[in-house]
């Protein structure tokens, strides 16, 4: 699990709703006063319903396969795949069938091989030329960069209509509010006013607390992402060359920060 993005979330929670309940027994006031199912519906349905309009409506229902991506976390470091690379061009600089028995295993670093890796050592031992590789790999990350670019514009576009929706209930609301008091219900108008203004703070907090930080996180992900793929790809390519593990140690190490490069094991 992500612990920035849980931690995040739960103090951010806490917080907020610490002042709400402060703040309503200041004004003497029930804290569920907050609560109003029409605004709810009004600002998550509403740019639900324009980001299907904005986009595809398979790529909108995969916003559920955006949210587990934000909460879970790789359960290797790019270190571990310096290693298992290693382990890998070891095997080839012995023999082909030494390769092919590796890539049948778990590598010992990590819970299971990255598909990028095990798909360019197959390639190696199909006699794929690396010339051929490297733009099979290049290809294959440069795409995978675009599909995760949309999934960000997918979360940020959600962050920008909630804030319009979050007015446009504010002014129904309103609306509601003149109405009643043309027909003589102008007892009620602070009650109405406060109904009107859930609405906006729906769509500000859907945007600024959840949307648009869900985009950023996406976004960092998607960055790191960039650095596995260079990693992964110069990684295979020195295999393809048999280069020696010393040295595809010490040049995939160039990837990641001096903290968490790959060590030699004694």
């Amino acid at each position: 699990m992500n612990l920035g993005t849980i931690v995040g979330l739960i103090l951010g929670l806490a917080l907020m709703g610490l002042a709400s309940v402060l703040g309503a027994q200041g004004a003497g006031v029930p804290i569920t006063s907050l609560l109003d199912i029409p605004s709810l519906l009004i600002v998550f349905g509403g740019s639900l319903a324009a980001t299907a309009i904005a986009f595809k409506l398979s790529q909108v229902i995969g916003l559920f396969r955006l949210l587990k991506m934000i909460f879970k976390d790789d359960n290797f470091t790019l270190a571990n795949v310096v290693d298992d690379i290693c382990v890998l061009s070891e095997a080839y600089r012995k023999s082909r069938k030494d390769l092919e028995a590796a890539l049948g295993s778990t590598p010992e670093s990590m819970p299971f091989r990255m598909h990028a890796i095990s798909d360019g050592c197959k390639l190696i031992l199909g006699g794929t030329r690396p010339d051929d590789i490297e733009t099979f790999m290049l290809t294959n990350a440069e795409y995978r960069e675009i599909r995760e670019r949309e999934d960000v514009n997918i979360m940020k576009t959600l962050g920008t209509y909630s804030p319009a929706f979050g007015m446009i209930g504010t002014l129904i609301g309103l609306i509601f509010m003149l109405a009643g008091m043309g027909s003589g219900g102008g007892d009620n108008i602070g009650a109405s006013m406060a109904v009107a203004l859930i609405t906006t703070l729906y769509g500000a907090f859907a945007a600024n607390f959840l949307f648009l930080p869900f985009s950023d996180k996406l976004k960092g992900k998607n960055e790191a992402k960039k650095i596995e793929d260079a990693l992964t790809t110069a990684g295979v390519l020195m295999i393809a060359y048999k280069k020696h593990p010393l040295e595809i140690r010490d040049a995939l190490n160039a990837y990641l920060p001096p903290a968490q490069r790959s060590r030699e094991e004694d």
